[in-house]
């Protein structure tokens, strides 16, 4: 079902804060009451179960990254993933899924990403400079929304969750035809506490590798699927818990 996309012109703005010396632009809200967001209604529930994500198109001659470490080695920002180049990345508990990896920053911030086939996940992190000359990070920003580019003179604004944003068929389509701007490619992202969306370039390898990670995006095999616990049932009963299906982004399942 087509849903209309209501535009909210705000007036440029500047931010204080040494990040956001770019003039930012007031977010555009995507769909209405059933928005692509992972706050609601999971985020108040005591118990979720997702499905885990697999495979279904075949991607010869990408590499295939085992996830065997936990965060401190493995993480969004780990040095250990190569970046702009599409990698199938088999997880432990969510599943075996296809994305890339991205990263840009500066002397004070910095922008890690992570476009998956399912999910995109990005983190901002503030940045301080060692007298060695090395980086270390010292705060993380919950990054709210995203913005991509069309390529019919306009752009999705898709609202997530702690840097968590769901991809569904309109999202899938927009990254794997991405137009640059100027010989360059950019999106634009909003943190919590920030006064609009903000622009960060993204590597041109990187639109590159959308190309693989999206095509022939389905949303019956590529899309998250939960399922919410409404009511809990005691162990020792022989009847099963009650669950409701939550609608996808493309609609029930």
């Amino acid at each position: 079902m087509k849903r209309s996309i209501p535009l909210i012109c705000f007036s440029l703005l500047q931010s204080i804060l040494p990040i956001s010396l770019a003039h930012e632009i007031g977010p555009e809200t995507y769909g209405k009451g059933s928005e692509l967001t992972l706050c609601k209604p999971y985020r108040h529930e005591k118990f979720i179960t997702v499905k885990q994500t697999k495979l279904t198109e075949k991607f010869p001659g990408v590499k295939k990254f085992i996830i065997d470490e936990d965060w401190r080695t493995q993480g969004l920002d780990s040095s250990e993933f190569p970046l702009s180049v599409p990698l199938i990345i088999d997880h432990p508990i969510s599943g075996t899924t296809i994305g890339v990896f991205d990263r840009n920053y500066n002397k004070t911030f910095r922008v890690a990403s992570f476009f998956g086939r399912s999910e995109i996940k990005i983190m901002e992190q503030s940045i301080a400079q060692g007298r060695l000359g090395g980086r270390t990070a010292t705060g993380t920003n919950d990054v709210m929304s995203l913005a991509i580019l069309t390529d019919k003179g306009e752009y999705l604004v898709i609202n997530g969750c702690d840097g968590v944003f769901p991809v569904n068929q309109k999202v899938a389509k927009t990254l794997a035809n991405y137009p640059k701007s100027r010989g360059k490619a950019f999106i634009m992202i909003s943190s919590l506490g920030s006064t609009g969306l903000r622009i960060n370039q993204i590597g041109k390898k990187t639109i590159q590798a959308w190309k693989t990670v999206y095509k022939n995006w389905d949303s019956n095999s590529d899309s998250i699927n939960k399922e919410v616990l409404l009511k809990s049932q005691k162990l020792n009963t022989k009847s099963k818990p009650e669950l409701t299906e939550i609608e996808s982004p493309d609609g029930p399942r």
